[in-house]
């Protein structure tokens, strides 16, 4: 199943004291998937610091980038938006931004034999209530586990939305 750990230390998981643990069955459990543990996707908001929580970029295993601008907000406003009621947020200049160095520094997930069906497994590393929402461009794509138990498949998905905690696997068959 897909599992994964963390920190409850003060802002540690926040900071990043998290990871994936992926225990896989002796047998294969479904035919003519590749499984490899590599293509695993940990998601987590970005905070500016630990006392503005208006994300301002989405994590990926660990990385990330903001752009020439960013989110920023007062307290009330953001606990507005947490709670479904609005919120009011302002753009900033990044003073951080590096037009010439604009890069994410993602990690590429694994596809060796494109047109074949390939298991990944997503991870919600969401430290407040904001779900993040998953599609892969010019893909379905079927869940078959959620927070480590497989379910009967949900097939041709385009999104998947993921809050706090949750886990999904999901099985993409990949254009050749």
């Amino acid at each position: 199943g897909t599992y994964w750990y963390h920190s409850h230390v003060g802002a540690q998981r926040t900071n990043g004291a998290y990871g994936a643990l992926i225990i896989k069955n002796k047998k294969k459990v479904i035919d003519d998937v590749i499984d490899d543990a590599a293509n695993t996707l940990v998601l987590q908001e970005w905070y500016e610091s630990s006392t503005n929580q208006v994300p301002v970029s989405i994590l990926i295993n660990g990385n990330g980038r903001t752009g020439e601008y960013i989110n920023t907000g007062v307290d009330a406003e953001i606990t507005k938006h947490l709670k479904g009621k609005g919120g009011s947020f302002q753009l900033k200049k990044n003073k951080y931004f590096d037009r010439g160095n604009f890069k994410t520094n993602y990690e590429e997930c694994i596809i060796n034999e494109p047109g074949k069906t390939y298991r990944f497994r997503v991870i919600g590393a969401i430290s407040q209530n904001f779900p993040l929402r998953l599609s892969i461009d010019d893909h379905k794509f079927t869940a078959i586990a959620m927070d480590s138990l497989n379910i009967e498949p949900v097939p041709d998905l385009t999104d998947l939305w993921l809050a706090a905690g949750e886990r999904y696997d999901i099985v993409v068959k990949t254009k050749a």
